[in-house]
C-alpha cells in the first residue's frame, strides 16, 4: 500500500484512510488462508516517503494511525515501495521460496511533485511491464491529477474514489486479496509468473468507485 499523506489529506481524509486500514486488518486477520499467505507494508509520502507498516504476515497486521503534512513526493514513495518489493523477493529467491506477484494500491488526493517523477513512472513501468508488480492507483477528491496518475500503470487506468469510501476500498482490496492466496498462481521468479495464464476473479469496483 502507498498512501499519499500530504497536507491536502488532513481533517476528514486522513481519518477516513484510517479508519479504511483499521478496517482492512480486521477483514484480513479473519480469512484463514490470506491471514497466513499475503504480507502487507505500508508506505507513506508526503514532502518524503516513510515505512508506516514494514513487511509481515497479515496475520500480525494492526490499525496504524496516520497524519498528513508537507508536500507531495511520490516519486520517493514509488521508488521506497519498490526497494521492498525487490528486497522481499530476493530474500524468497535466496530460499527456493514461491511468492505471487505482488500489487502496489497507491492512493492519492492530488498532483505529484514533478522532481523526479518521470524517472519513478518509468521504473514502476519497467517492473510492472517484466511482470514484477501489478499496480492499482486510485484517486480521491476533486484535485486529482488525472492524466499524471494515468502513467502509473500501462494495463489498467485509475480508478476514482466514491467520495470517501476507504473502508469499502480495502473490503474490495481484502476480497481481492483473499481470492489470490487461495489460487495457485505462484512461482519463484517474476518470469515464471509472466508465463502463466491463470485469471484471478476480482470482486467489481462498484462498492467504492464511480466508474
Amino acid at each position: 500500500m502507498l498512501a499519499d499523506v500530504s497536507g491536502s489529506m488532513m481533517g476528514h481524509p486522513i481519518a477516513a484512510l484510517e479508519r479504511g486500514f483499521a478496517a482492512f486488518t480486521h477483514y484480513l486477520n479473519n480469512e484463514a488462508l490470506a491471514s497466513k499467505r499475503v504480507e502487507v507494508a505500508v508506505v507513506t509520502f508526503g514532502t518524503k516517503a516513510t515505512v508506516l507498516v514494514p513487511m509481515q504476515e497479515a496475520r500480525t497486521l494492526a490499525p496504524a494511525r496516520f497524519s498528513a503534512s508537507g508536500r507531495t513526493n511520490m516519486a520517493a514513495g514509488i521508488h521506497l515501495a519498490l526497494d521492498i518489493l525487490e528486497d522481499r523477493k530476493a530474500t524468497y529467491k535466496a530460499a527456493g521460496l514461491q511468492y505471487y506477484r505482488p500489487w502496489i494500491l497507491l492512493l492519492t488526493d492530488g498532483q505529484a511533485n514533478a522532481e523526479g517523477f518521470d524517472e519513478a513512472v518509468a521504473r514502476l513501468t519497467a517492473v510492472e511491464a517484466a511482470r514484477g508488480v501489478t499496480v492499482f492507483a486510485v484517486g480521491a477528491g476533486p484535485h486529482v491529477d488525472w492524466q499524471q496518475l494515468s502513467r502509473l500503470s500501462l494495463q489498467r487506468s485509475p480508478a476514482p474514489l466514491d467520495g470517501l469510501k476507504y473502508e469499502e476500498l480495502f473490503e474490495w482490496l481484502s476480497a481481492s486479496l483473499s481470492n489470490v492466496s487461495n489460487s495457485t498462481d505462484f512461482a519463484r521468479s517474476d518470469e515464471a509468473l509472466g508465463a502463466m495464464r491463470e485469471q484471478i476473479s476480482l470482486p467489481p469496483l462498484s462498492g467504492w468507485s464511480t466508474v
